[in-house]
């Protein structure tokens, strides 16, 4: 759960050590890109030299089978992939200049550093330059709004969005550099729910971990990140329907209702008398996976005499609230967490897919800490 690098750029500007996983690749990526800078002159010299070589600067008007050839030279020669249904996602021409800046970066002789610091730049543009809606944090949909703003004429500038964000990590690595003196931040593409072993393979165990875990029914990011997958090269396109079962409640097994904490029972089975058979089993999986998860965070802060920080929401399942700090609060219990709010604030990020209005709205966020209960 490292989401997008923010705490591991802390952790670098501070000039401290630290362990980041998620099984998002794309998290993985940025965390890692945005706290391991790279060159910065290298970095605009590159992105330029990439733009003047393979000019990505195609402009409405081109047609399908253009584009189409270009996806099949990409794919022919490299490990990027365009996304399934490309052209509903990307116009032709923004399908071009992809594929083009992205056959430069396969042909740049640099490092892995230095070649991922690439891709997250083109990773951080796709959204921009499609047809979905940038705005909805939650999911991947063309929108009406979208839908409007593209009769409207909207165009999209590859090379503009390319250098722009070229320009914004190139200022944040010159900082980063002055300030990351004696860091170690080690990101890894692994589950949470086996942290402890992540932990003695890279010889880390933080005495402080602050982390937010994927809301239960409010963001998808395996299907939000798909464009990014395939384009990135980070998940092959026949594998997108697997990936979800990585995230936490997304499995498939049968949810052991036993270990559900007192109240988490309870809304299960009113999940259930209710005739959400389906939401309900979805609600006891998220909350087996949170009671793992919680389970290695008290292995790791024991070791370390340590402590934890979680940043979660309340959630709404067919119109049934669940108070998910309480029931994180209860389950740590029985993996020997003691724990505390010590903050509840406003929510103010409504791209969200809880609800948002009338008597049911989400309103306010919970951070709790927990300690080993010794």
């Amino acid at each position: 759960m490292a989401g997008c690098g923010t705490v591991a750029v802390e952790v670098a500007a501070g000039g401290m050590s630290g362990l980041f996983s998620d099984v998002d690749p794309l998290a993985c990526l940025l965390t890692r890109t945005k706290s391991t800078p790279i060159d910065p002159e290298w970095l605009t010299t590159t992105v330029e030299a990439i733009i003047s070589e393979w000019k990505p600067s195609a402009r409405p008007g081109l047609r399908r089978p253009e584009a189409r050839q270009e996806i099949e030279d990409l794919e022919a020669s490299t490990l990027f992939r365009a996304p399934p249904n490309v052209f509903h996602w990307f116009l032709p021409y923004v399908t071009v200049n992809l594929c083009r800046f992205l056959k430069g970066v396969d042909q740049i002789d640099a490092s892995l550093q230095e070649r991922e610091a690439l891709l997250a730049i083109v990773g951080s543009i796709v959204r921009q330059v499609s047809r979905a809606d940038p705005n909805t944090a939650s999911g991947l949909e063309v929108t009406k709004i979208r839908k409007e703003e593209l009769a409207s004429g909207l165009q999209f500038d590859v090379v503009g969005k390319l250098r722009s964000k070229t320009k914004v990590v190139s200022e944040g690595y010159r900082e980063l550099l002055k300030e990351s003196t004696g860091s170690r931040v080690v990101v890894v593409e692994g589950d949470s729910r086996e942290w402890s072993k992540l932990c003695e393979k890279y010889h880390l165990f933080p005495d402080l971990v602050i982390t937010s875990p994927c809301y239960m029914s409010a963001i998808e990011y395996w299907r939000r990140h798909r464009l990014e997958y395939c384009w990135l090269g980070l998940v092959d396109p026949s594998d997108l329907a697997s990936i979800r079962r990585r995230f936490l409640g997304m499995g498939e097994e049968d949810p052991d209702i036993n270990s559900l904490s007192p109240y988490l029972r309870r809304v299960y089975w009113t999940l259930r008398e209710s005739g959400f058979g389906a939401q309900a089993k979805n609600f006891a999986r998220y909350f087996n996976d949170s009671l793992s998860w919680l389970r290695e965070m008290s292995s790791v802060i024991s070791e370390s005499a340590g402590r934890a920080y979680v940043v979660v929401g309340s959630n709404m399942t067919r119109g049934i609230h669940v108070n998910t700090p309480r029931g994180l609060q209860e389950m740590g219990r029985q993996v020997g967490l003691k724990s505390k709010v010590v903050l509840r604030y406003a929510l103010a990020n409504y791209y969200m897919q809880y609800p948002t209005k009338g008597d049911i709205r989400i309103r306010e966020e919970t951070v709790l800490r927990f300690v080993p209960n010794r």
